[in-house]
């Protein structure tokens, strides 16, 4: 498991607790709903649709300086080079943020 960098995160959430919460909320229902939507579209060959929840996904990876969001990125652009093994890698790497933001807000 890869550490997260929580500098970004320190600075804007000024030590609220109730924005660590909100964060952490929203962070596990939007990768939560859209690695269920995106392995939807690759199954059902919707690479348009794929392409824009890789789209809607990528920004949280990124505020976390997640791997996975560079191969969110490429998705975005090439939705034909998504597997359900990438799809997995990203579920991961998100599982393992998750539990990290949890012990961060504590």
């Amino acid at each position: 498991m890869e550490k997260i960098d929580f500098t970004y995160l320190e600075v804007l959430s000024e030590d609220d607790e109730d924005f660590k919460d909100e964060f952490i909320e929203t962070f596990e229902g939007t990768y939560i709903s859209l690695i269920r939507k995106m392995r939807d579209e690759l199954k059902d060959g919707n690479m348009d649709q794929l392409s824009k929840s890789a789209h809607q996904l990528k920004p949280s990876a990124k505020m976390i300086s997640l791997p996975c969001a560079e191969t969110l990125e490429d998705i975005q652009y090439h939705p034909e080079k998504a597997s359900e093994a990438i799809l997995n890698e990203i579920n991961k790497q998100c599982e393992d943020a998750l539990t990290q933001l949890k012990e961060w807000a504590g």
